[in-house]
């Protein structure tokens, strides 16, 4: 029983660190969370206002974010599903929670409303509200479309992101949000991409202020800032003289412009490039994400097809399983018609039921971007889909499998973490592609350079040593699977230092 423990601990952790935020299951919750808030504050504040004579509370002022809310909802109809597969969606679903619902939680649970009951129920949620780090990664992945899609602001602005149109597309207000949050993370070339697409808007159109809380001075100031952070002194000098033209008697502007003309620049502007990580498999995983091109295999990998099982490297037994090695060392290896359709749409429907399960039982508060899922269906389902993942021979010693988990990937992508130590029992993994390729979600191997295209019904084997990762997926759900291969050790002996026979 030890042993089974430690190697189900091991299938846990097989594919790093969580990106939960991002994950389709997670915009459910938040849609359902706004639901009920709507919901529950709607009826407090109608009481009230039936209770009273006059709003002793001053719930007017909140009332015109209800009937917002009410209005895009009714917008959705049944279409959650649709609506929350937009980046742009998701963006202004969790603005809204992060924002408006913020300020009427607030408002509400600070009065002594007369609703106790209901009031009770929203204390409930406001913890499990998206808070400032949630909705920095949300903004953070909407300016990331210029990295992994080539896009501009102006495209980003006007939803061009898939043939299907947002709901409503992004304002000002919502452009500042994406500057702000990419000003505070110190990646001044987004800062001030979309602050120069604001100031752009401002100067044509005359605006004075974005919304009840940001001027169009405030912008200006942010620009020239975000251009001094990066050590472009002209550049900044510049903004604040469009500023003054606009606004004269501007003081702050005029006491910056008289700092700056003591400044020296360190920087040049062709040298203006977005922030890059310090990892170097970012930095790789990055640049494949963001390549054009749709597959990149190695140079040295065998571009003629393989028939499973091998001995010695020779087909000695007919079998239907098509592959593809795409990578030496370490061993990748590309499966073709694994699985059908059925299959596909049977075990990412587990993989969403579980995840949904936890979501609910524990009212918002966690859901988990993946999930260990079992088979109990007179199907067999996932029995089946072991048994023909079982037949390459991918391992010196007999193969064993656990439990297949199932993961749904948002526009954070994923980044695997480091491989596992020389004693492990575990020979590598099979990666399964459950759903229909959208905008995104290539399976990428950063240090091999190595990027393998959504297939569903295919099957990825790699070898323990890969590091692997998920591009982007900025559109639809995306659902994958996970399958740990062991090898069964006998007793007295050592795992090989090769892991895989190496007549691959």
């Amino acid at each position: 029983m030890a042993r089974v423990a430690v190697i189900f601990y091991l299938s846990c952790l097989s594919f790093g660190t969580s990106q939960d935020t991002t994950s389709v299951m997670n915009f459910e919750k938040f849609f359902r969370m706004e639901e009920e808030l709507l919901t529950l504050s709607d009826l407090i504040v109608k009481q009230e206002l039936r209770s009273h004579d006059e709003d002793v509370h001053q719930f007017a002022n909140i009332t015109s974010v209800l009937e917002d809310v009410k209005a895009i909802h009714k917008d959705i109809g049944r279409n959650v599903a649709g609506y929350i597969s937009h980046p742009i969606n998701q963006f202004h679903l969790t603005r809204r929670l992060y924002h408006q619902w913020r300020e009427v939680l607030q408002r509400i649970l600070n009065s002594d409303t007369c609703v106790k009951a209901l009031k009770v129920k929203l204390q409930n949620i406001e913890d499990n509200v998206p808070d400032k780090n949630v909705f920095s990664t949300i903004a953070s992945t909407i300016s990331a479309l210029q990295l992994y899609k080539g896009l501009t602001v102006e495209q980003i602005m006007r939803g061009d992101i898939t043939e299907v149109e947002p709901l409503q597309k992004l304002t000002l207000a919502d452009a500042f949000a994406i500057a702000q949050t990419a000003y505070e993370k110190d990646d001044m070339f987004y800062a001030i991409e979309w602050l120069k697409y604001i100031i752009e808007e401002v100067k044509t159109h005359r605006i004075s202020d974005i919304d009840d809380k940001v001027s169009s001075s405030a912008i200006f100031h942010m620009l020239s800032n975000a251009y001094f952070r990066a050590g472009l002194v002209k550049e900044a000098q510049t903004v604040l003289a469009d500023l003054l033209r606009l606004d004269p008697k501007n003081v702050a502007a005029k006491r910056n412009l008289e700092y700056l003309e003591n400044s020296k620049a360190s920087g040049k502007l062709s040298d203006l490039k977005p922030k890059s990580p310090s990892k170097k498999s970012r930095r790789l995983y990055e640049e494949l994400c963001g390549s054009p091109e749709k597959r990149i295999i190695s140079k040295s990998s065998k571009l003629k097809c393989l028939y499973f099982p091998l001995r010695n490297g020779i087909p000695y037994m007919k079998s239907d399983i098509k592959a593809e090695v795409v990578n030496g060392r370490p061993l990748i290896i590309e499966m073709y018609d694994m699985f059908d359709n059925g299959t596909a749409m049977a075990i990412s429907y587990m993989g969403y039921k579980k995840l949904m399960e936890s979501s609910t039982v524990r009212r918002y508060s966690e859901v988990r971007h993946n999930a260990a899922v079992y088979d109990t269906t007179n199907w067999k389902w996932i029995p089946n889909l072991q048994a023909k993942l079982s037949e390459p021979k991918l391992s010196h010693f007999t193969r064993l499998f656990f439990s297949l988990r199932t993961f749904n990937i948002g526009t954070e992508g994923q980044l695997r973490n480091p491989e596992f130590g020389g004693q492990s029992a575990v020979v590598g993994n099979f990666y399964t592609f459950f759903t229909d390729p959208t905008v995104g979600g290539e399976l990428v191997f950063p240090l091999s350079r190595i990027k393998i295209p959504v297939t569903k019904g295919n099957v990825v084997f790699a070898e323990i040593k890969a590091q692997v990762g998920i591009c982007p997926v900025y559109y639809g759900s995306q659902w994958y699977g996970s399958q740990t291969l062991y090898e069964k050790i006998p007793p007295n002996q050592c795992p090989q230092k090769q892991r895989v026979p190496k007549f691959y």
